[in-house]
């Protein structure tokens, strides 16, 4: 019995996920299934539990990042480039990614008029 407890609670240790990264999935399920205003709420709140929480290491910079750059793609998606270009902004600025700015110059693209 007591191998088995040690067992479920070894992976529950393991497997643990913060808030944030579980707002960050529900995000990216929202936003799979084109409920983007939800996505975006979720996206929000993974950003507010983020900036709320004590702990800071590179990993949680890493999320956060992370969590602004999905914020962009879908105010992208729903056509508001300002927040997006906002967004994408954000991301670059805290991990300069290739992928944050290659966001950042799909959206000032697609700002300027043709």
């Amino acid at each position: 019995m007591k191998k088995y407890v040690f067992i479920i609670l070894t992976c529950l240790f393991f497997s643990c996920k913060s808030d944030a990264e579980l707002s960050m999935e529900r995000g990216i399920k929202y936003f799979d299934w084109g409920k983007y205003n939800q996505a975006i709420l979720e996206f929000n709140k993974a950003k507010y539990l983020q900036l709320v929480n004590d702990k800071k290491s590179y990993d949680d910079l890493k999320l956060l990042a992370q969590t602004h750059y999905n914020l962009a793609i879908t105010y992208a998606k729903l056509g508001n480039l300002e927040k997006a270009n906002n967004d994408a902004q954000r991301a670059f600025t805290l991990i300069p990614k290739q992928e944050y700015q290659e966001l950042l110059v799909l959206i000032n693209n697609q700002k300027q008029p043709k």
